[in-house]
């Protein structure tokens, strides 16, 4: 059958590749996965307002190519997906060079040194524009950014990727001054997740700077909090491949030291964006957060009750194409085989993440063995009252002796609480605002607290108990007990 030849446009297929929906912070990640497969040390990133022009450098201490091989990097699907890849690969597509940066810039610039030899090429689009739509890469560093040479030159080997004329994507939009530098705040968050076990030494180590900062991980499961709880590890079968899943359920908001904790505890995106499955591929984060679909027909979506849930998924670089992993690594989506399992072990961990919320870190007994007084008991289903409050609470035994035999009223007042606990009202404010502050990290509430607990306290020593036994019976009433120093406050009176 006779065949033509249809090579397509240079500037068309480029303007649309641009638009693949690459951020700053992805397309800087991207250019990362490059220099880990090149096995740097260090990524400097430079990112320069230039009085309205900005531009961006990505250099690494990496292998750095020889120029076959840079003119192969250059080539759009150069490498596709069907090729085999060394283990540290973190590339796919053969595209994430050039669509990363060319989303961002309309200049893209790769200068590399190997064996002591220096190469350099560019893709330029308003060149390709001017010159007849051919699939034109221009040789050499362009003039305006010569004097980035010699940089390059003074180190072993390594690779700069230079981005200007820089537009964000955008035609008509020019980039401000304000949404630059909240770009590079976003970059230095994401970057901080997305390599976080290359930057914490459990993967191979690497080092990132933007602007000469250092980048601190962020853990998204605070494997350091003694009050994190981690599931045990499973593997699981994948289309013939090894993979591994872990859940860990996070501390309650009560046991971080302040609030700046807390928030730094909930990531980039918050608490409860952040909750459900983490994707990584060679320890490189893909998908943060988020269900994947999973939870049969009515899939289930971020609720606050499960914000304390995260999941890791350990996946190797050669199931690519049963997780559907985009150009972007931004997204994944498990095979069919696989999700009755992962949801198994997410109903696991969403289980206990409930259980943590509610009872802020503690788990609700009904026989209450630590020790605690508690007011409020859950009972479970087909209870036909869910919350009740607990009959041989110590205040309550103290007020019916009081009373004598005259508790209709009291008995008649409990009944009534419990019939009306405003359970939608408090379930729609926890969404809307999030769970209550603990009353220890707010000044004029902690005050209350401690007033309370005195007038306790008092009432059971006029009702005959000595001052020992009473202090020590408050320090175990909830909410008391979450006062690291409620009983030596209360001696001091």
């Amino acid at each position: 059958m006779p065949s033509r030849q249809i090579p397509p446009s240079a500037a068309a297929l480029i303007e649309s590749l641009r638009g693949t929906g690459y951020s700053l912070e992805t397309a800087l990640a991207d250019l990362v996965d490059n220099s880990i497969a090149a096995v740097a040390g260090s990524v400097d990133l430079t990112l320069e307002w230039n009085e309205g022009n900005p531009f961006v450098i990505i250099a690494d201490d990496g292998t750095g190519m020889t120029e076959d091989r840079l003119v192969e990097a250059m080539r759009f699907g150069g490498t596709g997906p069907a090729t085999v890849r060394d283990s540290s690969d973190l590339g796919r597509f053969g595209l994430g060079l050039k669509t990363a940066s060319l989303s961002q810039c309309r200049r893209l610039t790769v200068a590399s040194k190997r064996d002591g030899i220096t190469s350099a090429f560019c893709w330029d689009l308003d060149h390709i524009r001017r010159t007849g739509d051919a699939w034109e890469l221009l040789e050499g560093l362009p003039d305006d950014i010569a004097h980035l040479a010699e940089q390059l030159r003074r180190r072993p080997s390594g690779t700069f990727v230079i981005w200007d004329r820089i537009d964000f994507g955008r035609l008509r939009e020019k980039p401000t001054l304000k949404a630059f530098l909240a770009g590079i705040e976003r970059a230095e968050a994401h970057l901080a997740m997305v390599f976080h076990r290359y930057l914490s030494g459990d993967a191979r180590r690497l080092r990132i700077t933007i602007n000469g900062v250092r980048i601190k991980a962020w853990d998204p499961y605070l494997e350091d909090h003694g009050a994190t709880i981690p599931r045990p590890e499973q593997t699981l079968d994948s289309g013939g491949e090894r993979i591994t899943v872990r859940g860990f359920i996070l501390p309650h908001p009560d046991r971080f030291a302040n609030a700046t904790a807390i928030e730094a505890a909930g990531g980039p995106n918050g608490w409860a964006a952040q909750q459900g499955f983490y994707v990584y591929r060679q320890k490189r984060l893909l998908s943060a957060g988020g269900w994947l679909g999973i939870g049969g027909t009515r899939a289930w979506t971020r609720e606050e009750f499960s914000r304390l849930a995260r999941i890791r998924i350990d996946l190797p670089n050669t199931i690519d194409e049963d997780w559907r992993i985009d150009i972007r690594k931004a997204q994944a989506r498990p095979p069919e085989a696989l999700r009755e399992q992962l949801e198994r072990i997410a109903g696991d961990v969403r289980r206990i993440a409930r259980q943590v919320f509610f009872h802020r870190g503690r788990k609700a007994e009904v026989t209450q063995p630590d020790g605690i007084a508690r007011i409020w008991q859950v009972n479970p289903p087909p209870a036909s009252r869910r919350y009740v409050i607990r009959r041989d609470h110590p205040l309550l035994a103290l007020l019916r002796n009081r009373l004598g035999d005259d508790t209709g009223v009291l008995d008649a007042l409990l009944e009534l609480t419990e019939r009306t606990v405003p359970v939608d009202r408090i379930w729609l404010d926890t969404v809307e605002n999030g769970p209550p502050a603990a009353p220890v990290s707010d000044p004029a509430a902690y005050s209350l607290l401690i007033n309370s607990a005195r007038g306790i306290a008092r009432t059971m020593m006029a009702a005959g108990l000595d001052r020992a036994a009473a202090i020590a019976a408050v320090a175990r009433m909830e909410p008391f007990d979450s006062v690291p120093d409620i009983a030596d406050r209360l001696a001091e009176e």
